[in-house]
């Protein structure tokens, strides 16, 4: 009796936490739009003092994409290539893998959630591109410049070429041309943008620099050249962007995909996790590797390279390292997946490198970093600090990475009739400082008394490699056809 008032008494304060009593104070919010361009009204709610707005209003007045997970409680809002995550009764929030906090956390007000006030002006006003002014006396939230759909322009300097990008919000047609011989200019059709917040100094051996300008019905960008060099431009997407390569390598090979590196996970004296059948995690991944190493080399007829080819320990470290000594186009480590305790757990997912965002995320790369332990001269675990300054540096194949984990994913649904538990992000050492797009798979749990019997099944194993081999040879296709090497359809 004595548990069941206390484990009431618990759950009851954690839903007042989070949640705005129902007899909190309802107001409303003029939203004035682009100096009076567009008008709109939108509940609130004021409880201590504080406004709170509701998060599907807020979703359909700035067109943001919503993703809600009732488990966990995660909201993920996105816009173009920036993303806002966070978890209703905390008051910490990750805008574009850098954190944030309100002073007020979100909440739950009779089943729907809502945001304080200052989350649109402190976290959206920079996601949205937009400045948000909130005036508490008049009740009245001015946003202006928040439709651009030209987000940003940025570029990377490499030995023998310059590459911009121009980050869109939607798809948009363009045309790209050379007027003179020492420029190139890009016109994006119903293209909106602030050209201040566009123009750029670059100054590096082949680009001067970059100016923007917003005509009527578009956007223009002109790339203003040392000296008449050759350019190369094409799209990408998830998320949406033009790309432009000034004076692109002569040999297109070096767009190929041309290696891959397969990951075995653990080996020798680190077993993995075990099952309670006794099958060891490294057996199992060894044997998909091995057969995933066959079908790329038969069918796509392109290099693989494994870290490990039989049952011997490998540092965490010199995993990753090989895949750049390699010059990998793509690193892919596999592995099983392990609850603790008595907890089963279910399923295959897909991680791509990143700061975790939930627990399940940090329990997995916590049980996979483990092994650290074993490396003579182990090193300690980032900090969060750590992570974001490392995350800055090495995010060039963030985008790609996380597409790559997708198509798995949807690769291994289509093979595989287990639970699909999606994509996440975790920081794992084993991808660290990969200098190419790479994820981690945990193909099924080990744990699992029923999915370790199926990963013993070398059926089993060949759906997993033939998922994972499906998903490569896609994102080869989908890759060197945005490179120009291959015709559409």
């Amino acid at each position: 009796m004595v548990k069941r008032i206390s484990i009431g008494l618990v759950v009851t304060a954690l839903i007042a936490l989070i949640a705005l009593p129902l007899l909190a104070q309802q107001e409303e919010i003029k939203v004035i739009y682009d100096e009076g361009q567009a008008e709109a009204t939108v509940k609130s709610l004021i409880f201590q003092g504080t406004d709170f707005v509701y998060l599907k209003e807020m979703v359909k007045l700035f067109r943001l994409d919503l993703e809600w997970d009732a488990i966990t409680k995660k909201v993920t809002l996105t816009s173009g290539p920036d993303q806002v995550i966070f978890f209703v009764g905390s008051s910490q929030v990750m805008v574009n893998n850098r954190i944030k906090r309100t002073t007020q956390p979100s909440r739950f007000s009779n089943g729907a959630i809502v945001l304080p006030i200052e989350f649109l002006s402190e976290i959206l006003d920079g996601v949205l591109k937009a400045k948000i002014d909130w005036e508490p006396k008049t009740r009245i939230l001015k946003v202006s410049g928040g439709r651009l759909n030209v987000r940003g322009v940025r570029h990377s300097s490499y030995f023998d070429s310059t590459r911009i990008v121009i980050d869109l919000l939607k798809p948009l047609n363009y045309r790209a041309r050379k007027e003179l011989p020492d420029q190139v200019i890009i016109d994006v059709y119903g293209g909106e943008c602030n050209p201040g917040e566009l123009s750029l100094e670059i100054n590096d051996s082949r680009v001067k620099n970059i100016q923007a300008f917003q005509l009527p019905n578009a956007t223009q960008i002109v790339v203003r050249l040392i000296q008449d060099l050759p350019y190369k431009d094409f799209t990408l997407k998830n998320p949406h962007r033009i790309v432009l390569d000034i004076n692109p390598p002569q040999k297109r090979l070096d767009y190929k995909i041309t290696t891959i590196v397969i990951d075995p996970g653990h080996g020798g004296k680190d077993p993995g996790a075990i099952g309670r059948g006794g099958t060891r995690e490294k057996d199992i991944v060894l044997a998909i590797a091995k057969e995933l190493k066959r079908l790329i080399s038969e069918r796509l007829g392109i290099r693989v390279v494994l870290t490990r080819t039989g049952d011997y320990f490998v540092p965490l470290r010199e995993r990753t390292a090989r895949a750049n000594n390699e010059r990998a186009d793509l690193f892919i480590s596999i592995h099983a997946n392990a609850a603790l305790g008595r907890a089963r757990g279910g399923g295959f997912e897909t991680y791509f490198h990143s700061l975790a965002l939930t627990k399940e995320a940090k329990a997995v790369a916590r049980r996979e970093n483990a092994v650290i332990r074993l490396e003579k001269g182990s090193r300690r675990a980032m900090s969060q600090a750590d992570f974001i300054l490392w995350d800055m540096a090495h995010n060039t194949y963030l985008n790609e990475s996380s597409e790559l984990a997708i198509l798995v994913q949807e690769g291994l649904d289509k093979k595989l009739k287990i639970r699909n538990r999606k994509v996440d992000q975790a920081h794992f050492y084993v991808l660290s400082g990969a200098d190419m797009p790479s994820i981690l798979v945990e193909v099924a749990f080990i744990s699992n008394p029923r999915e370790e019997s199926m990963l013993r099944n070398p059926n089993f194993q060949k759906r997993v490699a033939e998922g994972i081999y499906n998903a490569i040879a896609l994102y080869k296709r989908n890759f060197e056809r945005s490179m120009g090497l291959v015709t559409t359809d």
